[in-house]
């Protein structure tokens, strides 16, 4: 391949045609035909609600993660304030941030 924009950009989307998943890792080409490929491997997606009359007087909501756009693990939480689902949202990312850091790194 003749290494010029046109081609590059060919090239780019010929290689990430297969890539389906939100954030999966893509190639790209970089000032000067560097060429990178980024993306993320794992993301958590969360959504909590407030207190309300109906459902009762605390934050509820759940943390998702996904590997690669795929739900490995979901836990509910439930908070009497915001500054508790605060705390408890951020300790279980950390845990398992720090888990699968820590079977990542040789």
């Amino acid at each position: 391949m003749e290494l010029n924009w046109d081609n590059a950009k060919l090239w780019e989307e010929k290689a990430n045609e297969q890539k389906e998943i939100y954030g999966e890792p893509k190639w790209s080409w970089d000032c000067n035909f560097k060429l990178d490929f980024d993306g993320s491997l794992l993301r958590i997606s969360s959504r909590f609600y407030p207190p309300h009359k109906n459902s009762g007087d605390w934050w509820e909501g759940t943390v998702t993660v996904l590997f690669l756009g795929e739900e490995i693990l979901e836990k509910e939480f439930k908070c009497d304030t915001l500054d508790e689902l605060k705390t408890e949202v951020e300790k279980f990312t950390k845990h398992y941030a720090t888990a699968a850091k820590s079977r990542l790194v040789v």
